[in-house]
């Protein structure tokens, strides 16, 4: 796949105008090189990003020069309005080994949840992987078909390996397993319960019990030693 870019000079408020001529500010960096800043059109650079996600590279032109081979290393969103706002491009050395994350894709048919007695809880959705840049996977496929039973679960290990890739994470961490109905919708209600409590959606019980005991106090009856004043005569 190739990306056609140009150089800018827009920083700061300034990009906001070019996003509005339908381009994204960028920057490329990587194998010894000045980080350099550039523009994409937005339009071509999703039909790019489609076919090579993270892990296929992709051939660079910049001003129409000589191409160069460059990951698309991480991307920026706006929070409401769809659409990248920023593009990172990571320039590699075809003869240099890098780090990268490569996803794990779920085929198959489990046994456990064919039943109905089990549901998938998909752990580890990517693995780190270390390579030469032509050597990188598009994805590991994992087939479910061995989770015959509730409490089965498959580990990195289990992945089929790839000439030339070493897989970097530990071979036991899990990649899936199939849990019980019950105990999958009890962890997905711990795991949103403990995300709101850290976004600062929910207080801690503790603050919130005093919380009201405080507002309680404070708009319930009046203390006791008010309630028992003798009337003045």
């Amino acid at each position: 796949m190739k990306l056609n870019a140009s150089k800018r000079t827009e920083t700061g408020k300034a990009v906001r105008r070019l996003r509005r001529t339908g381009r994204i500010p960028a920057v490329v960096y990587g194998h010894h090189a000045a980080p350099t800043a550039v523009a994409v059109d937005q339009r071509e650079f999703e039909q790019v990003f489609r076919r090579t996600g993270h892990t296929q590279l992709v051939d660079l032109a910049i001003d129409g020069g000589r191409a160069h081979k460059v990951l698309i290393k991480e991307i920026q969103t706006h929070p409401r309005r769809h659409g990248p706002i920023h593009v990172d491009l990571l320039q590699v050395s075809m003869r240099e080994k890098l780090q990268v994350q490569v996803p794990v894709v779920l085929t198959g048919e489990s046994p456990a949840v064919e039943r109905g007695d089990a549901d998938l809880l998909h752990v580890l959705h990517q693995v780190r992987v270390e390579c030469l840049p032509g050597d990188i996977p598009e994805a590991y496929v994992l087939d479910v078909a061995p989770l015959a039973d509730v409490g089965d679960q498959l580990r990195v290990s289990d992945l089929a390996g790839v000439a030339n890739v070493t897989i970097l994470d530990d071979p036991d961490e899990t990649v899936v397993k199939a849990q019980a109905r019950r105990e999958l919708a009890a962890e997905l209600e711990a795991e949103e319960a403990a995300e709101a409590l850290e976004a600062g959606e929910i207080e801690p019980e503790a603050e919130a019990q005093a919380e009201a005991a405080e507002a309680e106090g404070e708009g319930g009856s009046r203390p006791a030693e008010a309630q028992e004043a003798p009337e003045e005569a």
